[in-house]
């Protein structure tokens, strides 16, 4: 079963959508060019995300999205729509803050839209 990241996003950080549209492409001696999509999810969204708070939930946010670096999640970005996602393999990271804080950061990479 696919499970779902539901922990908050926080806007404050002014985290950035990234659309990326995979294309091919052929330049002709007469300068004509022809472009076409790559496959058929061709294009790739990014979203930086970031959480600050209690060091329990930024533990348990920084687990689960360790188990999904390969099996995707069905998560909501801000203004979005639902999808399958993956934490993009190195940008897991996580710091503590004093006791009682933690930080955990991470890219989210769109596989495939539901």
């Amino acid at each position: 079963m696919i499970e779902t990241f539901n922990w908050p996003v926080q806007i404050g950080n002014r985290p950035e959508v990234e659309y990326k549209e995979t294309v091919r492409k052929v330049q002709f001696g007469d300068g004509y060019a022809q472009v076409s999509g790559a496959g058929l999810n061709g294009e790739v969204i990014s979203f930086p995300y970031s959480f600050r708070g209690k060091v329990e939930i930024a533990l348990a946010i920084r687990d689960f999205l360790r188990r999904h670096r390969k099996k995707a999640f069905i998560w909501t970005p801000p203004y979005g729509e639902e999808g399958l996602y993956l934490a993009a393999a190195d940008s897991v990271k996580f710091a503590a803050v004093g006791k009682t804080q933690g930080i955990v950061s991470a890219t989210f990479e769109q596989t495939a839209s539901l």
